[in-house]
């Protein structure tokens, strides 16, 4: 009797006679909502970071003149016998690139303006070339009585501030600028980058002049194509209308196509804005 009675009770809890008494189903309805609503607050959080980082990765942050001054430049710029006039060279610039890692890539088109900035080394300079503040390219050269040659790379590249710095030395350094060029010349640069191997042709083609703020200045156009083998494999070719008494591309345009643990597609078209930098 106990046992049965007990199980009466149950039923009789559960089957509420009461028109206004809750349902079962209700109950459980209730029950489970929080279980619900818990995942739906996290999926709304992680929908809207993924948005928030889509949204950052595929864009680019332009950087003044001020700013690249105050991050990569010297104080106070000087120059270096052979080198380039010392400041941040301003160019307009039009173009975008595409970053991937794995299946994922993203585009994102490059900011109006670029800067050059030129800052003295030992026994030479660094050019370091800002076409965002997710794409930095920085060269060292050495200036021996042959021309200036290239030394050290560093590239720095991220994705919604997510990257490292490249740093690497040439080996062996080769000669990137003759003191002296002339149409019709050519040369070649072979160097290893820890395992990655670069091989670029480099013709010097024709005299012409650009405009920049009014005054026409003389360049010569140099065509450079580069291979790049290795852990890395693709190209990088630069155009390079160069003013030999600037020692500074008046025009300069980029492809860059590599591809690896990660790849990065870059296309730029550079145009000096002025014939003085910023100090």
């Amino acid at each position: 009797m106990p046992v049965s009675g007990l199980r009466r009770r149950r039923v009789r809890a559960v089957s509420c006679p009461r028109p206004d008494c809750p349902t079962i189903g209700y109950v459980m309805s209730r029950l489970a909502r929080p279980v619900v609503l818990v995942p739906l607050v996290v999926v709304l959080v992680l929908i809207g970071v993924g948005a928030w980082w889509w949204t950052r990765a595929g864009s680019s942050t332009g950087v003044s003149a001020e700013q690249a001054s105050r991050e990569y430049g010297g104080s106070p710029p000087r120059s270096v016998a052979g080198a380039p006039q010392g400041g941040t060279w301003t160019y307009r610039a039009r173009g975008d690139e595409t970053v991937g890692l794995g299946p994922i890539e993203l585009d994102r088109p490059l900011p109006d303006e670029a800067q050059v900035v030129v800052r003295p080394a030992p026994g030479g300079y660094w050019r370091t070339l800002v076409l965002s503040e997710e794409h930095v390219e920085a060269s060292r050269f050495r200036v021996r009585t042959r021309g200036a040659f290239l030394e050290e790379r560093i590239t720095t590249v991220t994705v919604a501030g997510v990257g490292r710095d490249d740093r690497q030395v040439l080996v062996p350094a080769p000669l990137a600028w003759p003191r002296r060029i002339a149409v019709g010349d050519a040369w070649r640069e072979r160097y290893v980058m820890d395992e990655v191997r670069v091989d670029t042709r480099v013709r010097v083609l024709r005299r012409t002049s650009i405009e920049v703020a009014g005054r026409r200045i003389p360049v010569l156009l140099v065509d450079r194509r580069g291979v790049v083998s290795g852990p890395l494999e693709g190209f990088r070719d630069d155009r390079m209308w160069w003013s030999p008494s600037m020692q500074m591309p008046v025009r300069w345009v980029l492809r860059t196509k590599l591809e690896g643990f990660a790849s990065i597609r870059t296309d730029a078209d550079l145009v000096m804005s002025g014939v003085e930098p910023a100090a």
